[in-house]
């Protein structure tokens, strides 16, 4: 028992507290209780979660980062340099710098083009392992290989001759044009090509097939009505020339000082009758009436060889000689 005035310890009996002289008061009494002796831990069924710094890698050192630095810099000059000798070969001048610096900027933009590209007909080929009939392209913008028209998703195809529309492939499946029509455009000529090669337009073009000069592929639409018409170099052999023969060269030009580039007919640097001599073509567009020849635009109107006026009866303008001063690249 304890005094519960001054807490100190009584004997069992004690009438009056030994220290402080207070009566005991047996209802007064604060009975403290017994502290045990053992205090059991308490268990955990997991390990303690114990907190380990984060890692931090050591800084590198700038000398290392100064020495990368400088060998790519030296392997980019390396290129500027072999650059600039490619560029004074095919021009036979020497290259300003800033005609470097735009000759490199394009070819860095063209890379990543051709990079981007790379990664696309990769994915492609890996989904026509599983697909080799062909599927569906996802996405907006594509063109068809035949016909030339914009396609997106549903209406796109694309196997291992390349994108057409489903018009164009359903030729294909019928059978009306081979499937290597889209993989090998210099196999025919379209009504454009029959054109922008020998300045025939439709109705030239149309009297010429009408008469059976001309042997057509016709690809139909939905509508029953044609929807491209290919002119295959075998099915008018003797008739038509190989592509190759009527491209347009890229000529460059002086403008307000500056180089510029565009196309030019290519009879403008061919003689046509020495050209065509061999196919029928050339014996064609001598009858072709005044409204079925093409006109020149006046962009593409300048004074031609002799040889080309006695076949091409395009008007050209003539007024100012010195207006393109062209050398053909």
């Amino acid at each position: 028992m304890f005094c519960t005035n001054c807490g100190n310890k009584l004997n069992s009996g004690d009438n009056f507290c030994g220290k402080c002289g207070r009566a005991v008061s047996v209802q007064g009494v604060e009975r403290i209780k017994s502290v045990p002796e053992k205090i059991e831990r308490p268990t955990f069924n997991k390990e303690p979660i114990v907190d380990t710094p984060k890692y931090t890698p050591p800084p590198i050192s700038q000398s290392r980062n100064k020495t990368t630095e400088l060998k790519s810099e030296k392997r980019r000059e390396e290129l500027r340099a072999e650059l600039r000798k490619l560029l004074e070969k095919q021009y036979k001048r020497e290259i300003t710098n800033t005609e470097l610096f735009e000759a490199e900027h394009w070819l860095r933009g063209y890379a990543e083009f051709v990079g981007d590209f790379g990664v696309k007909e990769y994915k492609r080929q890996e989904k026509l392992k599983e697909n080799p009939k062909g599927f569906h392209l996802e996405g907006q913008g594509y063109t068809c290989f035949i016909c030339g028209n914009s396609v997106s998703n549903e209406q796109t195809w694309y196997d291992k001759h390349g994108i057409k529309c489903l018009v164009c492939q359903k030729a294909i499946d019928d059978k009306i044009i081979p499937a290597t029509a889209a993989s090998n455009k210099d196999s025919w000529y379209s009504a454009y090509d029959i054109e922008h090669s020998f300045f025939i337009n439709r109705h030239g073009l149309r009297r010429l097939v009408k008469e059976g000069l001309l042997k057509p592929s016709i690809v139909l639409g939905s509508s029953g009505r044609s929807h491209v018409q290919l002119f295959f170099i075998d099915d008018n052999k003797g008739i038509l020339p190989p592509k190759k023969l009527t491209e347009w060269p890229l000529v460059k030009f002086q403008k307000d000082g500056q180089d510029w580039y565009h196309s030019e007919p290519w009879f403008v640097y061919k003689d046509p009758i020495e050209t065509l001599k061999d196919y029928k073509i050339l014996d064609y567009i001598k009858t072709l009436q005044e409204h079925e020849i093409l006109k020149s635009a006046p962009d593409l109107s300048f004074q031609l060889p002799n040889g080309a006026k006695s076949i091409f009866k395009i008007n050209y303008i003539n007024k100012d000689k010195n207006k393109y001063n062209t050398n053909k690249t």
